[in-house]
Protein backbone atom coordinates (compact mmCIF):
# COMPACT_ATOMS: atom_id res chain seq x y z
CA UNK A 1 0.00 0.00 0.00
CA UNK A 2 1.22 3.48 -0.78
CA UNK A 3 1.51 6.20 1.85
CA UNK A 4 0.72 9.87 1.73
CA UNK A 5 -1.62 12.19 -0.08
CA UNK A 6 -2.87 9.52 -2.49
CA UNK A 7 -4.95 7.93 0.28
CA UNK A 8 -7.75 9.16 2.52
CA UNK A 9 -8.77 7.71 5.90
CA UNK A 10 -12.40 6.63 5.45
CA UNK A 11 -12.91 4.88 8.82
CA UNK A 12 -11.31 4.20 12.19
CA UNK A 13 -12.00 0.82 13.69
CA UNK A 14 -12.92 1.02 17.37
CA UNK A 15 -13.42 -2.57 18.46
CA UNK A 16 -14.77 -6.02 17.58
CA UNK A 17 -18.55 -6.33 17.45
CA UNK A 18 -20.35 -9.63 17.81
CA UNK A 19 -18.69 -13.02 17.42
CA UNK A 20 -18.44 -13.35 13.63
CA UNK A 21 -15.48 -11.07 12.95
CA UNK A 22 -17.42 -7.83 12.59
CA UNK A 23 -15.96 -4.53 13.77
CA UNK A 24 -17.54 -1.27 14.92
CA UNK A 25 -15.94 1.78 13.33
CA UNK A 26 -16.19 5.54 13.06
CA UNK A 27 -17.25 6.50 9.54
CA UNK A 28 -15.05 9.44 8.51
CA UNK A 29 -16.74 10.10 5.17
CA UNK A 30 -20.46 9.62 5.80
CA UNK A 31 -22.64 7.24 3.83
CA UNK A 32 -21.73 3.71 2.87
CA UNK A 33 -20.49 4.22 -0.70
CA UNK A 34 -16.84 3.70 0.26
CA UNK A 35 -17.71 0.39 1.89
CA UNK A 36 -19.47 -1.36 -1.00
CA UNK A 37 -19.42 -5.15 -1.03
CA UNK A 38 -16.26 -6.45 -2.69
CA UNK A 39 -14.34 -3.16 -2.37
CA UNK A 40 -10.73 -3.57 -1.34
CA UNK A 41 -9.59 -1.19 1.38
CA UNK A 42 -6.16 -0.56 2.85
CA UNK A 43 -5.98 -1.12 6.59
CA UNK A 44 -3.21 0.31 8.76
CA UNK A 45 -3.10 -1.61 12.03
CA UNK A 46 -2.22 -0.10 15.40
CA UNK A 47 1.34 -1.48 15.06
CA UNK A 48 1.58 0.44 11.70
CA UNK A 49 1.65 -2.78 9.66
CA UNK A 50 -0.61 -2.68 6.62
CA UNK A 51 -2.85 -5.05 4.75
CA UNK A 52 -5.56 -5.00 2.10
CA UNK A 53 -8.99 -6.32 3.13
CA UNK A 54 -12.10 -6.89 1.01
CA UNK A 55 -15.47 -5.69 2.33
CA UNK A 56 -17.93 -8.54 2.75
CA UNK A 57 -20.70 -6.36 4.18
CA UNK A 58 -21.18 -2.90 5.71
CA UNK A 59 -24.10 -1.30 7.50
CA UNK A 60 -24.93 1.26 10.16
CA UNK A 61 -26.18 0.31 13.60
CA UNK A 62 -27.05 2.87 16.28
CA UNK A 63 -25.00 5.57 14.57
CA UNK A 64 -21.91 3.38 14.21
CA UNK A 65 -20.46 1.85 11.05
CA UNK A 66 -20.26 -1.94 11.20
CA UNK A 67 -17.81 -3.64 8.84
CA UNK A 68 -17.39 -7.32 8.00
CA UNK A 69 -14.26 -8.14 5.99
CA UNK A 70 -13.68 -11.36 4.07
CA UNK A 71 -11.42 -13.72 6.04
CA UNK A 72 -12.05 -11.95 9.36
CA UNK A 73 -14.41 -14.49 10.92
CA UNK A 74 -13.77 -14.61 14.66
CA UNK A 75 -13.57 -12.23 17.60
CA UNK A 76 -9.80 -12.75 17.76
CA UNK A 77 -9.46 -11.94 14.04
CA UNK A 78 -11.47 -8.78 14.62
CA UNK A 79 -9.45 -7.91 17.73
CA UNK A 80 -6.32 -7.57 15.55
CA UNK A 81 -8.12 -4.70 13.76
CA UNK A 82 -8.80 -2.72 16.94
CA UNK A 83 -7.75 0.96 16.46
CA UNK A 84 -6.85 0.38 12.79
CA UNK A 85 -7.31 3.10 10.21
CA UNK A 86 -9.12 2.16 7.00
CA UNK A 87 -7.87 4.01 3.93
CA UNK A 88 -8.94 4.29 0.33
CA UNK A 89 -7.12 5.62 -2.71
CA UNK A 90 -8.42 9.14 -3.41
CA UNK A 91 -8.80 8.22 -7.09
CA UNK A 92 -11.34 5.54 -6.06
CA UNK A 93 -13.46 7.75 -3.82
CA UNK A 94 -17.07 8.18 -4.89
CA UNK A 95 -17.97 11.65 -6.13
CA UNK A 96 -19.81 13.74 -3.56
CA UNK A 97 -22.92 15.81 -4.18
CA UNK A 98 -22.46 19.57 -4.60
CA UNK A 99 -21.82 21.18 -1.21
CA UNK A 100 -20.54 18.00 0.47
CA UNK A 101 -16.86 17.56 1.30
CA UNK A 102 -14.57 14.87 2.59
CA UNK A 103 -13.35 15.80 6.09
CA UNK A 104 -9.75 15.34 4.97
CA UNK A 105 -10.23 18.01 2.28
CA UNK A 106 -11.33 20.56 4.90
CA UNK A 107 -8.29 20.00 7.14
CA UNK A 108 -5.65 22.62 6.38
CA UNK A 109 -8.08 25.13 4.91
CA UNK A 110 -7.73 28.73 6.09
CA UNK A 111 -10.82 30.20 7.71
CA UNK A 112 -11.28 33.75 6.43
CA UNK A 113 -13.65 36.34 7.91
CA UNK A 114 -16.11 37.40 5.21
CA UNK A 115 -16.40 41.01 6.46
CA UNK A 116 -12.72 41.82 7.00
CA UNK A 117 -10.81 39.29 4.88
CA UNK A 118 -8.75 38.50 7.98
CA UNK A 119 -7.49 34.91 8.34
CA UNK A 120 -8.93 33.59 11.60
CA UNK A 121 -6.94 30.35 11.64
CA UNK A 122 -6.75 27.02 9.89
CA UNK A 123 -8.84 23.88 10.18
CA UNK A 124 -6.96 21.40 12.35
CA UNK A 125 -9.58 18.67 12.63
CA UNK A 126 -13.20 17.90 11.87
CA UNK A 127 -15.73 16.58 14.40
CA UNK A 128 -19.21 15.22 13.97
CA UNK A 129 -20.76 15.08 17.43
CA UNK A 130 -24.06 13.35 18.17
CA UNK A 131 -26.90 15.44 16.86
CA UNK A 132 -25.38 15.70 13.42
CA UNK A 133 -24.04 19.27 13.43
CA UNK A 134 -20.62 19.22 11.83
CA UNK A 135 -18.02 21.28 13.66
CA UNK A 136 -14.43 21.95 12.86
CA UNK A 137 -11.58 23.06 15.01
CA UNK A 138 -9.72 26.19 13.96
CA UNK A 139 -6.30 26.89 15.38
CA UNK A 140 -5.09 30.50 15.19
CA UNK A 141 -1.57 31.94 15.46
CA UNK A 142 -1.83 31.93 19.27
CA UNK A 143 -2.67 28.17 19.19
CA UNK A 144 -6.16 28.86 20.50
CA UNK A 145 -8.99 26.61 19.41
CA UNK A 146 -12.42 27.64 18.18
CA UNK A 147 -15.21 25.28 17.17
CA UNK A 148 -17.16 26.57 14.18
CA UNK A 149 -20.40 24.98 12.96
CA UNK A 150 -19.99 23.86 9.36
CA UNK A 151 -23.32 25.14 8.08
CA UNK A 152 -24.10 27.23 4.99
CA UNK A 153 -25.24 30.21 7.10
CA UNK A 154 -21.75 30.48 8.61
CA UNK A 155 -19.39 28.87 6.08
CA UNK A 156 -20.47 30.89 3.06
CA UNK A 157 -17.86 29.79 0.52
CA UNK A 158 -15.70 26.67 0.45
CA UNK A 159 -12.84 26.47 -2.06
CA UNK A 160 -11.04 23.17 -1.57
CA UNK A 161 -8.56 23.83 -4.40
CA UNK A 162 -7.49 27.12 -2.76
CA UNK A 163 -7.71 25.53 0.76
CA UNK A 164 -9.94 28.41 1.87
CA UNK A 165 -13.28 28.74 3.70
CA UNK A 166 -14.95 32.16 3.86
CA UNK A 167 -17.12 32.47 6.97
CA UNK A 168 -19.58 34.91 8.46
CA UNK A 169 -19.23 34.19 12.18
CA UNK A 170 -21.97 35.18 14.58
CA UNK A 171 -21.01 38.34 16.46
CA UNK A 172 -18.54 37.63 19.27
CA UNK A 173 -17.89 34.03 18.24
CA UNK A 174 -14.23 34.63 17.41
CA UNK A 175 -13.77 35.90 20.96
CA UNK A 176 -14.95 32.58 22.48
CA UNK A 177 -11.67 30.74 21.87
CA UNK A 178 -10.52 28.23 24.45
Amino acid sequence: MKEGDDYLAVARIARPRGNKGEVAAENLVGGLDCFAEGRELDVVLADRSQQVLRVERAWEHKGRLILKFEGIDTISDAERLRLAEVRMAKADLPALPEGDYYFDDLVGCSLVDEATGRVLGSVADVYEPPGGTLLFSVIDADRKEMLVPFVAEICREVDIAAKRIVARLPEGMDELKA
